[in-house]
């Protein structure tokens, strides 16, 4: 079990360094061929609210689940994520643990236990 939890421990260390590397910007709504999907999207969600107190049945609560799913697919699909200026030092540091870690998980996993 030790290793299993040195593994979790540095896998764990790994990902927090790279997340730490991940940047974002330019966070709003997704655009197709230009088109600002937000206007749609909330149009869409404002006419199923309103057909949902209307008129209560499984199609308009369907538009309205659905209209929901599209307005934060649109805001996770408009995120744009990069990341920041790395040396090679600085990759490996951040990609050896998790490496390391999953290896041993894995390894840990397939141990016969006594």
């Amino acid at each position: 079990m030790t290793k299993r939890y040195a593994g979790i421990a540095l896998t764990a260390v790994g990902l927090f360094m790279l997340f730490r590397m991940v940047r974002v910007s330019s966070f709003g709504f997704y655009r197709i061929g230009g088109v600002n999907t937000s206007a749609i999207i909330l149009v869409l969600l404002i006419l199923s609210a309103i057909a949902t107190v209307v008129k209560q049945n499984k199609f308009t609560w369907a538009c309205l689940i659905v209209s929901l799913c599209l307005l934060v697919l649109s805001l996770i699909l408009g995120t744009h994520l990069y990341f920041a200026y790395a040396t090679l030092v600085d990759i490996l540091l951040v990609l050896v643990p998790v490496i390391v870690g999953v290896g041993l998980i894995i390894k840990s996993a397939f141990e016969k236990r006594a």
